[in-house]
């Protein structure tokens, strides 16, 4: 019943529903952060190895002060949604000119895309205001420039989506408004990372692989937990310590959608 309303809820009121969804979901994953032990765990892993992420697609990133408000961790480790890190790869070797980053948080891909990209323009959008303002000093933090915005749209995409675009969207549950629309022509040609969220909006999967398999190759990604074997920085942590360092705490299973153009 919840997950129907508030599917109803993105396909009548768009712009309030994902403010009101995405400022609750930051709410609640930062109180649980904080409940578990994770927000200490985080301040202690800077304290000893500092604010750059170790590895990963992404080494390097300078993690700002605003993001000691979140689960840092696997961010810092480089062991956030390690699933998709062989599809990064795959990505940062491709050429855009256009990045758009659709619930980008505080700004963890977005600003490392802006990094990997240096001639691409990456345009951010998160409807939380903390999400903004932590993503403003991540970008200052790394010395990039990203254009942050609130809400994205189909007919904002519609307008101003490029030929040969890349597109990730991790908006919880809102993807099947903003995917949906038959009459945005560069989708098309766009690369797109997408996380699926079925428990929100039931069907999302189905819609997307029957929209776009005649135009893209699309392989879907399971959610896989990380060993804290991977990361030898933790061996004088204690065993729940380590666990807690290198998994995000998720509520339901989820699954990714890479899309590539046929041509």
């Amino acid at each position: 019943m919840k997950s129907a309303i508030k599917s109803a809820l993105f396909k009548l009121f768009p712009r309030a529903a994902t403010q009101v969804f995405s400022a609750r979901a930051r709410a609640y994953s930062q109180k649980l952060a904080r409940d578990l032990g994770c927000t200490a765990l985080s301040h202690k892993l800077v304290d000893r190895f500092g604010d750059r992420v170790l590895h990963g697609p992404f080494a390097g990133l300078v993690l700002s002060p605003e993001t000691r408000r979140e689960h840092l961790a696997p961010f810092l480790l480089g062991a956030y949604e390690g699933e998709l890190h062989p599809t990064w790869h795959s990505i940062l070797e491709m050429r855009f000119d256009q990045l758009i980053d659709v619930g980008a948080k505080f700004g963890y891909y977005a600003v490392g895309l802006a990094k990997r990209f240096p001639e691409g323009h990456v345009v951010a959008f998160d409807t939380d205001p903390w999400a903004r303002k932590a993503m403003r000093e991540m970008s200052a933090a790394n010395d990039v420039k990203i254009e942050i915005r609130g809400f994205c749209s189909p007919e904002w995409l519609r307008a101003h989506l490029q030929p040969g675009a890349f597109i990730f969207s991790d908006c919880e549950g809102y993807e099947t408004t903003l995917f949906e629309p038959r009459d945005i022509p560069n989708f098309s040609s766009a690369t797109m990372l997408i996380e699926v969220h079925e428990q929100f909006s039931p069907g999302a999967a189905k819609m997307i692989r029957e929209k776009f398999e005649g135009s893209h190759d699309i392989t879907v990604i399971p959610t896989q937990w990380s060993s804290c074997d991977e990361f030898p920085e933790l061996a004088s942590f204690d065993p729940a310590e380590r666990e807690m360092a290198v998994n995000e705490y998720r509520t339901a299973e989820q699954c990714w959608m890479f899309l590539r153009p046929k041509i």
